[in-house]
């Protein structure tokens, strides 16, 4: 290539709008990421990330293993009170009747949004709390269940409509 061709190149509206692109996406990565740093608001639990990566591959303690399930409502609408329930049956089938449990709600991207809300005998084996969400999108939904100083959670995620 000849001494030419470079300067012909260089005078090109091409190559000057393909730099141009190239340097606004540049620009635009490195503020997004300036901006990301400045603002990140941080999680309610320092180990979020590992805690939820590991949560599938952890192999329970086989003398806490009950089999817990979390009931949302069908559709999680915003700024509406609504009821989660809690389903807990021990080793041997038999609906829990004794032991406590709370409701955790996790906002991923908004730490100050996390609440705790401790949940009510229903019924036999069934647990339940009125909860509320302040902001729409996803949220990590975990029932903690407490029975004769054991403890086990399960988690589900949700999402919160706008109404």
């Amino acid at each position: 290539m000849s001494k030419v061709h470079l300067h012909e190149d260089i005078k090109s509206p091409w190559f000057w709008g393909i730099v141009g692109l190239v340097g606004t996406a540049l620009l635009g990565t490195i503020g997004m990421g300036v901006i990301a740093g400045f603002s990140n608001p941080g999680l309610v639990a320092e180990d979020y990330y590992e805690t939820g990566k590991n949560y599938f591959h952890q192999i329970p303690d086989v003398e806490t293993h009950w089999r817990l399930n979390i009931l949302p409502p069908a559709k999680v609408q915003l700024h509406q009170p609504q009821r989660y329930r809690l389903y807990a049956i021990d080793q041997q089938g038999n609906p829990m009747e004794v032991g406590e449990a709370k409701l955790h709600a996790y906002r991923p991207s908004d730490a100050s949004k996390d609440f705790e809300l401790a949940m009510a005998w229903e019924d036999r084996g069934t647990m339940a709390v009125m909860a509320q969400f302040d902001l729409p999108g996803i949220w990590d939904v975990k029932a903690q269940f407490t029975h004769e100083g054991k403890s086990q959670e399960v988690i589900q995620r949700v999402f919160v409509e706008k109404p």
